[in-house]
């Protein structure tokens, strides 16, 4: 490291390449990979009003996956010194001798063209301990002063990751990742509000209005009564349709539509690529390099991964390959979706509530689970904040809802679209895959039924 130079978390380019070399050094499997994650992890909890507990831990976990044949096992350790490799490698060998084959195996990639990503913040990477405190204190301070209840976290990362084959692969990329949230609610616990964010570089973190925000919402939610289920046009923020689009990567699967089991697949055979299936105003895409969305432009075999659209002004343009069915297929290989990027609009929350007669204001969702593949239905409950909307402005606050919902029916049901962003879409409070996506005004969302759950 040269003087000056200040050094990242987690193991550099070289340092990986060399341990990825040693390691495939003691192989003698048909085909051997390496896959290497480094860093540091840190964390800060909040509940009660106080930080209760926080900490920060360094790791390199060396995942070492064997083949004979067709036969695959994969051996993982975080011991580094020869003898520890070795046993690994030796481990992975024995396991997949005994491995049954697997029919779909290809043979490990060799070099391969990789897009230039970047995604290291410092303002992440150099986040001590006191400062996610200073950070948490505003939360604290926010309820205290309202003699309410705050509970949050704070989770971050910065490392790198590596994978390497006996065919002469080689990808590395060094990045990070940090959300915050809080939660804070009034201590008879009949009210709550939440808010968060979620990038790459922590100085996207808005951690006052975080504050401000949720005890906002606890605020406003107080005295809810219920509203009767039905299907209405609803307002959902950008963390409720980040939390519900996290859930389309998979779903752009080409085998799975080409095989009659997903949205995508053809009545007959074969799937819908080049139909308008959503509202004109729906742009998907995805890109390894999107600002404070970035991540590995590798899959964890190595398989590149690049900028697509997936679908655009409505339409379907693109779908994913696996190796095994693109070859299967004729065509090209590509890599499913690393992040999600919905395009955005001009429209304020403030359009979308004054657009509406009757309606809801959904802030986020919680418990969200598959109901139907075909259908990519989902279902889960309304949390933390949900209004009823009538000519146009909040008219009260009402209780949860579990909901029923096509994700297809939603992106074909949009009216209006607002600014994009990058949310923190997970339900566990750290950070997961980038979403960056707006605020959605859409007709017909499937409230199914009343939850008395705060």
């Amino acid at each position: 490291m040269q003087a000056g130079q200040v050094r990242r978390h987690g193991l550099t380019a070289d340092e990986s390449r060399q341990l990825c070399r040693q390691v495939l050094g003691y192989a003698t499997a048909d085909h051997t990979r390496v896959n290497i994650e480094s860093g540091l992890s840190g964390f800060t909890r909040v509940a009660i009003n106080r930080i209760t507990t926080a900490g920060e831990t360094t790791d390199v976990t060396v995942q070492v996956t064997s083949v004979f044949g067709k036969r695959v096992a994969s051996v993982e350790t975080n011991r580094l010194d020869d003898d520890s490799l070795r046993r690994a490698v030796r481990d992975a060998e024995a396991l997949a001798r005994l491995a049954p084959e697997n029919p779909e195996y290809l043979p490990e990639l060799g070099e391969q063209n990789y897009l230039d990503v970047g995604g290291y913040y410092a303002s992440t990477g150099d986040l001590a301990t006191e400062s996610r405190a200073m950070a948490a204190s505003l939360g604290i301070g926010a309820a205290d002063r309202a003699g309410a209840i705050a509970a949050g976290f704070i989770d971050m990362r910065a490392g790198s990751s590596a994978v390497a084959t006996s065919n002469g692969l080689f990808a590395y990329r060094a990045g990070t990742d940090v959300a915050s949230t809080l939660t804070i609610r009034t201590r008879d616990g009949q009210s709550s509000g939440w808010a968060g964010d979620e990038g790459a570089d922590w100085s996207t973190i808005e951690s006052a209005r975080i504050a401000e925000d949720a005890l906002r919402k606890c605020n406003d939610w107080r005295g809810k009564t219920a509203l009767e289920p039905g299907k209405y046009d609803v307002v959902l923020e950008p963390t409720a349709v980040g939390m519900l689009l996290s859930r389309l990567p998979s779903v752009f699967d080409a085998r799975q539509a080409d095989e009659g089991r997903s949205y995508f697949a053809k009545r007959g055979g074969g799937n819908r690529l080049g139909e308008k299936l959503f509202d004109s105003r729906v742009t998907i895409a995805s890109n390894p390099a999107e600002k404070n969305a970035e991540t590995d432009p590798f899959s964890n075999s190595g398989q590149p991964v690049a900028p697509e659209v997936w679908v655009e002004n409505g339409v379907l343009k693109t779908l994913s390959y696996s190796r095994f069915w693109a070859m299967k297929q004729g065509v090209p290989p590509r890599a499913a979706p690393s992040n999600v990027i919905v395009s955005g609009g001009d429209a304020t929350l403030e359009d979308m509530i004054g657009s509406i007669k009757r309606g809801v204001l959904i802030t986020r969702f919680w418990y969200i689970r598959p109901l139907n593949p075909r259908t990519v239905a989902f279902t889960g409950l309304t949390r933390d904040g949900t209004f009823l909307i009538e000519n146009g402005r909040i008219s009260r606050p009402v209780t949860n809802f579990r909901f029923n919902q096509s994700l297809m029916d939603l992106l074909a049901n949009v009216d209006m679209v607002g600014r994009a962003t990058r949310v923190a879409a997970g339900e566990s409070g750290s950070a997961g895959i980038p979403v960056v996506t707006p605020a959605l005004k859409v007709r017909d969302f499937t409230l199914s039924s009343v939850s008395d759950a705060i």
